[in-house]
């Protein structure tokens, strides 16, 4: 954990103590904000918010739950691009309204989209609170209960729901589902030997979908890889043309560092799909600087340097070559503008920027790089109006806003518009004072006004 995070987090326990809830607010956020899956920090501010709310007259309650609404599309919109920010959301609605079902199941759903599973069970066990009836709910409150490891309770609540819907399809598959998910975490596969067809059915499959994604929960370990490798190299004998066990084989030898041999699972899953693929193409590039960084490692400082410069070139070349291969995938042409950027080759980046910004996941971020090669033309003007249509898009207060209000103030400063320039670095100081150099820049300004 980020030291600063548990400052902040210390610091606003010290504040909720003393009732000073507006400033812990301040401060859990700012601890949240470094360290996102920061279950103790979570539970403080929700306690926090509690006791906000529980002075609040019934007015501002209700305008509480008139504000939730309106950023209730907002939380939506960013659960699908970035869960992190998502959560943002999720908080700004759960400090005007802590209580709020739709604020803590867009928690609930981000959380578990970022996999933090604690957070997810601990936005649910509210959101049960006041739908203890609810079936949908219901059936996603167990699912992250598995998730968090506590299948028993899991199987409990589901039995509860067994009862209010008796016969319901959907009800007992969940059922069916959880027995499979404890049996398998306890590894008594003979258990469940004399099952009915469809249960050994359901059992296969979570069998299944729990080999294929231990690599992501566990696969960190390089044991744990190998006992991955060898088991799916076994099976693709049996199943040859199994896309998503090659796969996984190319990203297993990938991450413990057989990167030849991932190379050659990724080309074979090209030639097995009949086509080549965009996503594939990009991590077979990947594989390979991986296996540049490696190298670079371990090589000596004299060889280093040539190696360094010898990826760079080899990135800048095979972007490009896939931008022009797949024109269409505007993620990779935002790639290229960057590799472009950096290399101060100016104008090409403003041409893959401006075409980046064409996807809505890109958009923002595509604006800001086009507002700094302006500033790096000395285009000042152009510059600030265009870092100025990316904030009027930016709707949520995170790095990335307040990245785009610094480089907006530093555009503004360099046109002399100094009140201007401060007024954008006060809106990060506010925020976080430890951004950057932002307070240096704002003690100077107070100190030049004697």
């Amino acid at each position: 954990m980020q030291p600063q995070a548990r400052e902040f987090f210390d610091k606003g326990l010290v504040a909720l103590r003393k009732d000073n809830l507006e400033y812990a607010t301040k401060l859990f956020e700012q601890a949240l904000r470094r360290e996102p899956g920061f279950f103790e920090c979570r539970e403080a501010l929700r306690l926090n918010q509690f006791k906000r709310t529980g002075k609040k007259s019934g007015f501002f309650r209700m305008f509480g739950k008139t504000t939730s609404s309106s950023l209730l599309p907002k939380g939506q919109l960013a659960l699908k691009k970035d869960p992190l920010e998502a959560i943002e959301v999720a908080e700004q609605i759960l400090n005007d309204d802590p209580y709020s079902v739709m604020g803590n199941k867009l928690l609930a759903d981000a959380a578990t989209a970022a996999q933090f599973p604690r957070t997810a069970v601990f936005a649910w066990d509210l959101v049960m609170k006041q739908q203890p009836d609810d079936k949908a709910n219901t059936m996603k409150y167990c699912q992250a209960l598995v998730n968090n490891g506590d299948v028993a309770k899991a199987e409990e609540t589901c039995a509860a729901l067994a009862k209010a819907h008796p016969g319901d399809q959907e009800v007992l598959q969940l059922s069916k589902n959880l027995t499979a998910s404890r049996t398998l975490a306890e590894g008594g596969y003979d258990k469940v030997a004399s099952g009915e067809a469809d249960y050994r059915a359901v059992l296969k499959d979570e069998e299944e979908a729990v080999l294929l994604e231990q690599e992501n929960r566990r696969s960190e370990q390089e044991s744990t890889a190998e006992n991955l490798i060898r088991e799916y190299e076994q099976r693709l004998q049996d199943e040859p043309n199994n896309l998503k066990l090659i796969r996984s084989l190319a990203e297993l030898h990938c991450r413990v560092k057989n990167y030849d041999r991932s190379i050659e699972y990724y080309e074979r899953f090209n030639k097995t799909n009949l086509r080549s693929d965009a996503a594939v193409d990009r991590a077979i590039v990947d594989t390979k600087l991986q296996q540049y960084d490696w190298r670079i490692g371990q090589a000596v400082e004299s060889e280093a340097g040539a190696l360094s410069v010898e990826r760079k070139a080899f990135e800048v070349a095979q972007i490009q070559r896939l931008s022009d291969t797949y024109p269409s995938d505007l993620s990779l042409r935002y790639d290229l503008g960057v590799l472009q950027l950096e290399a101060g080759e100016v104008t090409p980046a403003i041409q893959s920027f401006q075409r980046a910004q064409a996807n809505p996941h890109r958009e923002i971020a595509s604006l800001m790089n086009i507002g700094r090669c302006f500033a790096k033309r000395g285009m000042n003007d152009m510059a600030a109006g265009t870092l100025q249509k990316a904030l009027e898009k930016k709707e949520v207060m995170d790095n990335e806003k307040m990245d785009l209000h610094y480089q907006l103030g530093c555009v503004l400063d360099s046109m002399e518009r100094t009140e201007e320039s401060i007024d954008q670095f006060k809106i990060i100081y506010e925020r976080d004072i430890g951004y950057r150099d932002i307070a240096e820049r704002v003690d100077a300004y107070y100190a030049s006004l004697g």
